[in-house]
């Protein structure tokens, strides 16, 4: 009995052997991969995605620029206005007053330059005057030096007559006070003629200040008139009217209430807003990966949140040089991505829209007709060895199950990381590095490096990332990669 059962345990343990052997020497599963052939299609589209709003090309925040109680309010929200129509009014009650005030101001002041100018007037007749009063002063002096000379000569005559005894003294006493008479008046009419000269010039002195009097009361109506103006232009800005024809997309207050002056755009203080709704634009957020893409000119199409079965038809018209400023501040925020402002007009936008709705835009970036592509997703990069001309050199082919010896340094400095995929040749895994032209939504034009109708390895992801040169692969019968493709598209 003992012997039996030491049989039979030599046979079970010889099996065992037999299996496990038999399982080590079995060849290793070729590993399932999904597969995809590149293929020619008629049109390959290029496109950058982003969001934004929906915004007006022109439109403006209406704001008061004084201050008052709004006495009438004459628009609502959604009504349509045109430019120059009265939106609202203020109180205006003490602006008005102010009006008065400086129109009193220019009378007083223009009075008061009626009054200087007949100071100049007077001024000027006594200029007049003190100059006839100086002619004849003039006149009396000459005629007094005529009357000193010739008494002079006839006193020196009656000297000589006296000298000579031909006269007596009486005579020449008399000559003699006659010559110093008319020399005192001569000097009476020269002191006089100086005198009027000194009431010419003071007279005219009032001349002068009389004009600077008249200038300043003429400035003093200019200034009075320049403050009537700005007291009526603060009087005008009670009755605010529209700057545009457009739509009034926004109304902020209520007849009643005060309306405060906007200072930078402050928010609170807009009133209302209007758009001119002929032109509609979608502002939209690009990030800086793909805005280099981006073109004047490029083919877009827009769908807004609110009407998310409508497409509509746009061009890229302005492009930000400069990234979006973000709303918040903070240590992490230089390390997020920037994005650019892109706008784009709409060409026929339905009469629904509005601005402010959410956007989507899809940006044409690129196009190409006629062109080889392969699934996004058979894209895969690997350190390979390359030539000197930058080269890929396949490694060779394995035999048996010799493992390839890890490479040299030397080896490794031959190394450099390529795109490319891999593709089913003979139950093999082939690495192809490509020449690749532009990305579409799913698929990825090749434009060196594959042929129509080549196999391509396209997932799974985790298997395709491991993947290497010459790995025995075949193509997962529970999977069509075809419908793989196609709920991915969809998605």
């Amino acid at each position: 009995m003992k012997r039996r059962t030491l049989v039979v345990l030599i046979l079970l343990i010889g099996g065992s052997a037999a299996g496990i052997t038999w399982q080590a020497l079995k060849p290793k599963e070729p590993t399932k991969v999904l597969t995809a052939k590149a293929e020619t299609v008629p049109l390959l589209r290029s496109i950058v995605s982003a969001t934004g709003e929906i915004r007006a090309k022109e439109f403006v925040d209406i704001q008061a620029e004084v201050s008052g109680i709004i006495t009438e309010l004459l628009v609502r929200e959604g009504d349509q206005v045109h430019k120059g129509d009265v939106l609202l009014r203020l109180d205006d009650l003490q602006l008005k007053a102010e009006v008065d005030a400086a129109r009193a101001q220019v009378g007083s002041a223009e009075a008061d330059a009626k009054n200087a100018e007949v100071g100049v007037a007077t001024a000027i007749a006594n200029v007049a005057a003190e100059e006839t009063a100086l002619a004849n002063t003039r006149v009396e002096l000459e005629q007094a030096r005529i009357t000193r000379d010739r008494s002079a000569a006839s006193r020196q005559r009656k000297k000589e007559l006296y000298d000579k005894d031909l006269i007596g003294s009486e005579e020449f006493e008399i000559a003699d006070a006659d010559a110093r008479l008319t020399q005192a008046r001569f000097l009476w009419s020269e002191a006089r003629v100086k005198q009027g000269q000194a009431s010419l010039d003071a007279v005219n002195s009032r001349v002068e200040a009389a004009k600077a009097m008249r200038d300043g009361s003429l400035r003093r109506i200019d200034s009075a008139q320049a403050a009537l103006a700005r007291a009526s232009d603060m009087l005008g800005k009670t009755v605010l009217r529209a700057p545009l024809s457009g739509l009034l997309t926004k109304l902020n207050v209520e007849k009643g209430e005060r309306a405060v002056p906007g200072i930078q755009s402050n928010p609170i203080a807009t009133l209302m807003t209007i758009a001119d709704m002929s032109v509609i634009e979608a502002e939209i957020n690009v990030d800086e990966a793909d805005i280099v893409n981006v073109k004047l000119g490029a083919v877009a199409e827009v769908v807004a949140d609110a009407l998310r079965d409508v497409k509509i038809a746009g061009t890229v018209t302005e492009i930000g040089q400069s990234p979006i400023l973000a709303s918040s501040s903070g240590s992490g925020q230089n390390q997020e991505g920037k994005d650019f402002k892109v706008v784009v007009r709409l060409q026929e936008p339905p009469a629904a829209l509005r601005p402010g709705f959410t956007a989507t835009a899809d940006i044409v970036t690129a196009t190409r007709e006629n062109c080889l592509v392969i699934p996004m997703q058979a894209l895969t990069a690997r350190e390979v060895e390359v030539d000197a001309e930058k080269r890929y050199v396949p490694p060779p082919e394995p035999s048996g199950d010799v493992i390839p010896a890890p490479p040299t340094a030397a080896e490794r400095q031959r190394l450099k990381e390529l795109e490319g995929v891999f593709l089913l040749v003979d139950g093999r895994a082939r690495f192809r590095p490509l020449v690749q032209g532009i990305q579409g939504d799913m698929d990825l034009e090749v434009l060196e490096g594959l042929q129509a109708g080549d196999e391509v390895v396209i997932g799974p992801y985790q298997e395709l990332r491991k993947l290497e040169e010459w790995d025995r692969i075949a193509v997962d019968s529970k999977q069509d990669a075809t419908a793989l493709r196609l709920r991915r598209k969809a998605r």
